[in-house]
């Protein structure tokens, strides 16, 4: 078992098929931040706390398919809110924007 305090700057991050992912850059709330370096967009990526499944000294272990961007869940986002059968159900699945609840909401922008 491990703490999200156990989750330091440097740490290398890999999946549990052993695909190195990247490294941590910070922790902010319930998400890895992982370093710029390696990824071909530029971008920060970040994985949820929830799918880290092992820390070993300056490894960190996650889930295969959990590591994204802050763009791409904004874009699903946006298109689960414009598609017909999502209809107030996105409200539920993602939050309300700015509402800042720590429950799914964007947070206040």
């Amino acid at each position: 078992m491990f703490t999200a305090q156990q989750i330091k700057h440097g740490m290398t991050v890999a999946d549990t098929h052993g695909l190195h992912i990247g490294t941590v850059d910070q922790v902010m709330d319930y998400v890895v931040e992982l370093t710029r370096e390696g990824f071909a967009d530029g971008l920060h990526h970040f994985v949820p706390i929830a799918a880290v499944t092992n820390i070993n000294g300056n490894a960190m272990l996650v889930d295969p398919g959990h590591v994204t961007t802050i763009e791409a869940v904004e874009e699903s986002v946006a298109y689960a809110r414009g598609h017909a059968s999502m209809g107030d159900r996105a409200n539920v699945v993602f939050g309300i924007p700015g509402d800042a609840s720590g429950m799914g909401g964007w947070g206040a922008r």
